[in-house]
């Protein structure tokens, strides 16, 4: 049987078999030498591939696990800064509040020191206005009787010169200056 088209002419179909055969040597060898090399590579490069994905997912992972971390310390740095502030503004504020109690204290120790002072001087001044009044009282006493006064006299008249005095000096005083008659 002839075929025309010579595909299925069974008077060749000897180069037919020849060609399967080296198709099927071409496959053999194919599978057996090249094809095991080729399927390692592949293999090998996925799991190249599949490790690298993994090491990015971990990586990835980890940057936010850092990054939850880095949010978390700048949250308590934040916190911290504020109870700083306050606390800071509180010691400000205590300070500040002792330091002018301090100054009032400070101011009231000067006033009374003051005052004490003035006490002082005044009794001083008192002292010393007595003295020259007594003084003066016995000269014009012993000038107007015209004797020496003795020991008791001489206290019963500067006792009453002192006591007119003070009575006219505290009269004086509280008048001009309105504090109802105290003596200063």
């Amino acid at each position: 049987m002839l075929d025309e088209t010579g595909i299925f002419d069974i008077l060749n179909t000897s180069l037919m078999f020849w060609e399967i055969v080296a198709f099927i040597i071409l496959l053999f060898l194919l599978s057996r030498y090249v094809y095991p090399p080729l399927r390692d590579q592949i293999n090998l490069r996925q799991r190249e591939i599949e490790g690298s994905i993994d090491e990015a997912e971990k990586t990835r992972a980890e940057a936010r696990e850092l990054l939850a971390e880095y949010r978390k310390q700048m949250d308590e740095a934040r916190g911290e800064s504020r109870r700083i502030l306050d606390e800071a503004r509180k010691q400000g504020d205590a300070q500040r509040e002792r330091t002018k109690k301090e100054a009032r204290e400070e101011g009231d120790r000067i006033i009374q020191r003051a005052k004490d002072e003035i006490g002082r001087e005044r009794e001083a001044a008192v002292r010393d206005v007595r003295r020259e009044v007594a003084g003066m009282v016995i000269q014009a006493s012993e000038q107007v009787i015209g004797k020496k006064l003795d020991g008791d006299d001489h206290e019963r008249l500067i006792g009453q010169a002192l006591d007119d005095l003070e009575a006219e000096v505290g009269a004086s005083a509280g008048a001009s200056s309105g504090n109802g008659g105290r003596n200063i």
